[in-house]
C-alpha cells in the first residue's frame, strides 16, 4: 500500500532529505567547520586555499619588514654614536686650534682624536646580519672616488721571471654599484683584464678566470717573493693554463698606446661597458682588426660581462690582469705621451684606476606582489690621521665638523655634524615611518583575510542550529504523515476484503 500511495512516497522522500540536511548541520555544529570535503563546495575550497597562501605571504612580509626595521635601528644607534664622537672631536679641535695651546697638549689631543678615528673606522665596516650598515664612499658632499694603484708587468723583474703571471689588487669600494674605468696596454700579444665585485667577475676583456682565487698573485715558476716598485708581492704557483684570446692593443707595449675601459654595474641591473681605444687601436671601424668588434651591437667577441644578482651587497672590488707577455693597468699620470699616447678630450689620457660609486639603494619587498621599500645608503666621514698637530689643521677640522669654509671640491662645506642630524637621521626617520606604515597595512590585510577565511570555512552556529531544528521538525512531520498512511491501511483492507452479502448472495457453493 505504501508503495502506491503518493502522500507516503512524498513524505518518505522529505524525511530522507531532511535527515541528510540535519546530519550535515549536526556535523558543522559539532566541529565548527563549514567545509569538510571537496564535494561540498569546490569553489569555497579554492578560495580558502588562496586566502591561506595570502596570509602566509603577508606574515612573511611582516617578518621581513621588521628585520629591515631592526637594520635601521642598528644604523640609528651607530649614527648616534658617531655624532657623540664628532661632538668630542669638535671639542678637541677647538682646543687644539687655540694659538695658546702647547705642542705637547696638541699631541695629547691628537692621540685622543686618533682613538676616536679608529672607532669611527670600526663602525664604518660594522655589519648587521652579515650586511654592511654603511657606505664608506657616500659622504655628505656626495660619493667619493676610490683609486687603485698601477698593476705593471711590463718587465721581467715585475713578473718575477714568470712566463704566465696573474696580478690583482682589492679595495673596499663602499658600494656594489658604480662605474670603474682604467687604462690598459698589452701590445699585440694580448692579455686579460678583469673587474670583480666580491666573487662575481662583472667584466673580463678576455676569457674567464680558471684559477681558484682571483684575489691572489700567481707566477708559473713557483711561489716567490717579488719586490716591484717598492712593493713586496708573495706569489703562488700557477696550476692552470692561460686560455689565450686576450685583449690586444696596437703596436708594442712600450709605445704606451693605451685603451680605456669603462664598466658600469649594479645589483639587479645589466652590466655595460665602453671602450675608448688609443690612437691606432681598434675603434670599431676596423682600422686595426686586433679585437673582433660587432658594429651592430657595439660589443667585442672577447669581452665577457656578468650581471650582479638583485640584493647583492658585497663591496670588495678586485682589478686583475693575467698575462703571458706584458700587461699594464696604469695608475694616474703614468702614460707615455711622448711615444704616442693620445690626448683625449676628457683628460683620460693620464687617468688611473678609478671607481665612481653610485648610491646603493636596498630594495626591501613589502608584499608578495612586487612592491618594495627603498632604503638609502648612509655614510659618514672617518677623517684623516694627525689632524690636531697644528693649529691650522685643527681649525680646518673645526670647519669640517661645523660646515665653515670651502672644501676640496670648491664647494661650501655642509658640516659633518649637521649632515648627521639633518640628513642621515632625517632619512632614517622617514624610512622608519614607511616601514611602520607598511606593517600596519599588512596587519589590517591579515585581519581582513582572516575574517574572509572565517566566513568561508567556519560554520555559522545560529544558522546551523536553526537549520538543524527546521530539518528535525520536517522529519517529524514526514514521519507522522507516513504513520498516518500506514494506519489508513488498517481501515481500507477490510473494505476491500469483507463484502456485504444479501440473502440471495449468501448461498454457498
Amino acid at each position: 500500500m505504501e508503495l502506491t500511495n503518493h502522500s507516503y512516497l512524498n513524505s518518505r522522500n522529505d524525511y530522507l532529505s531532511s535527515r541528510s540536511s540535519q546530519k550535515l548541520s549536526a556535523e558543522r555544529f559539532a566541529s565548527g567547520k563549514k567545509l569538510d570535503r571537496s564535494g561540498t563546495d569546490v569553489g569555497a575550497l579554492s578560495q580558502e586555499s588562496n586566502r591561506r597562501i595570502e596570509l602566509l605571504n603577508d606574515r612573511a612580509s611582516i617578518v621581513n619588514l621588521k628585520n629591515a626595521r631592526s637594520f635601521l635601528f642598528a644604523q640609528e644607534a651607530s649614527l648616534h654614536r658617531v655624532y657623540e664622537m664628532y661632538d668630542k672631536i669638535d671639542v678637541l679641535a677647538i682646543k687644539s686650534a687655540n694659538p695658546n695651546t702647547t705642542e705637547e697638549e696638541r699631541r695629547d689631543y691628537n692621540l685622543e682624536f686618533n682613538d676616536y678615528k679608529e672607532q669611527l673606522e670600526n663602525l664604518m665596516v660594522s655589519r648587521y646580519n652579515g650586511k654592511l650598515l654603511f657606505s664608506n664612499t657616500l659622504m655628505c658632499g656626495g660619493p667619493t672616488n676610490v683609486e687603485l694603484k698601477e698593476l705593471d708587468l711590463s718587465n721581467n723583474s715585475a713578473k718575477g721571471g714568470a712566463g704566465h703571471a696573474v696580478r690583482a689588487q682589492t679595495v673596499f669600494a663602499g658600494s656594489p654599484s658604480g662605474t670603474t674605468s682604467f687604462r690598459v696596454n698589452s701590445g699585440t700579444a694580448g692579455d686579460t683584464y678583469r673587474v670583480w665585485m666580491g666573487n662575481v667577475c662583472v667584466f673580463s676583456a678576455g676569457p674567464a678566470f680558471t684559477g681558484s682565487d682571483h684575489t691572489k698573485q700567481y707566477n708559473d715558476n713557483g711561489p716567490k717573493t717579488i719586490v716591484s716598485n717598492g712593493n713586496t708581492i708573495q706569489t703562488e704557483d700557477v696550476n692552470f693554463p692561460y686560455p689565450g684570446n686576450g685583449w690586444r692593443t696596437s703596436g708594442n707595449a712600450g709605445s704606451g698606446n693605451s685603451d680605456l675601459f669603462e664598466v658600469t654595474f649594479a645589483p639587479g641591473e645589466k652590466t655595460t661597458y665602453n671602450v675608448i681605444p688609443g690612437a691606432s687601436n681598434d675603434d670599431g671601424s676596423g682600422n686595426s682588426g686586433l679585437n673582433n668588434y660587432d658594429p651592430v651591437t657595439g660589443l667585442y667577441d672577447n669581452i665577457i660581462t656578468k650581471d650582479l644578482p638583485a640584493g647583492f651587497d658585497r663591496t670588495e672590488m678586485t682589478i686583475q690582469v693575467e698575462t703571458k707577455s706584458i700587461g699594464i693597468i696604469y695608475e694616474e699620470g703614468d702614460s707615455a705621451l711622448s711615444t704616442g699616447e693620445p690626448i683625449r678630450p676628457n683628460g683620460s689620457n693620464e687617468q688611473g684606476v678609478v671607481f665612481t660609486p653610485s648610491e646603493f639603494i636596498r630594495k626591501i619587498p613589502t608584499d608578495a606582489h612586487g612592491n618594495v621599500i627603498e632604503l638609502n645608503s648612509k655614510g659618514f666621514e672617518t677623517l684623516e690621521l694627525d689632524f690636531l698637530l697644528t693649529a691650522a689643521d685643527a681649525q680646518e677640522l673645526v670647519d669640517i665638523m661645523r660646515g665653515h669654509g670651502v672644501g676640496e671640491m670648491g664647494m661650501d662645506r655642509f658640516g659633518e655634524m649637521k649632515c648627521l642630524l639633518e640628513n642621515r637621521l632625517g632619512i632614517l626617520g622617514a624610512e622608519y615611518r614607511r616601514i611602520d606604515y607598511e606593517v600596519e597595512e599588512l596587519e589590517k590585510q591579515i585581519v581582513a583575510d582572516e575574517n574572509a577565511l572565517g566566513r568561508i570555512t567556519d560554520a555559522d552556529m545560529a544558522k546551523e542550529a536553526t537549520n538543524f531544528a527546521k530539518e528535525s521538525l520536517k522529519m517529524k512531520l514526514a514521519s507522522e504523515v507516513m504513520s498516518d498512511v500506514s494506519r489508513l491501511k488498517d481501515v481500507l483492507i477490510p473494505l476491500t476484503t469483507e463484502h456485504f452479502r444479501s440473502e440471495f448472495l449468501s448461498a454457498t457453493l
